[in-house]
């Protein structure tokens, strides 16, 4: 009796604890590289978006406490205002959570268009958090970030499935 070589996408395997913890804290890494000039204003949030990758795709490992606690260690690196990146990824994590099930069931291009929405909520909850505190708006430029950050899903996405991926029926014999 032969069994038959299974045909089309492999279906990925459950993401190890160190494989998530070590892509946030390069995601953390990215964000704190000193950029200048108008490099600041195109720089995405490179931990923004690998921690809703991992929403979508591993949901009950990474979550909005997740978000929460990613968002403070944010914000005390920053030196801004405590809490206000919390709150905002905790809005984009419950956003990506909402739209997880849809998210998953488009290519990478489609979701690539499906983190638009999110990141630019992140955005203006970060903007709504830092101008309730005090801090002037600093214009439109601060925008920019949401279409570098939707642009890197894809990237991301890329890298973070490929350790994941099941090894096929042929590969294993």
């Amino acid at each position: 009796m032969s069994f038959v070589t299974p045909k089309g996408p492999t279906m990925p395997v459950a993401a190890r604890t160190p494989l998530i913890v070590i892509s946030l804290l390069a995601g953390l890494a990215l964000n704190l590289l000193p950029w200048m000039g108008t490099a600041l204003w195109w720089r995405p949030d490179f931990l923004l978006v690998i921690m809703l990758y991992w929403v979508v795709q591993q949901p009950r490992r990474v979550g909005m406490g997740a978000a929460w606690g990613l968002g403070l260690l944010t914000d005390l690196a920053n030196g801004g205002v405590l809490g206000q990146h919390a709150m905002a990824y905790t809005v984009a994590a419950f956003g990506a959570l909402l739209l997880q099930r849809r998210i998953l069931n488009f290519n990478l291009w489609q979701q690539t268009l499906q983190m638009l929405p999110l990141l630019l909520a992140e955005q203006l909850t970060s903007i709504l958090a830092a101008t309730f505190a005090g801090h002037a708006f600093s214009g439109a430029e601060y925008f920019l970030a949401v279409p570098s950050g939707t642009l890197l899903w894809l990237p991301v996405s890329l890298l973070l499935q490929w350790p994941r991926q099941a090894p096929r029926a042929a590969d294993a014999s």
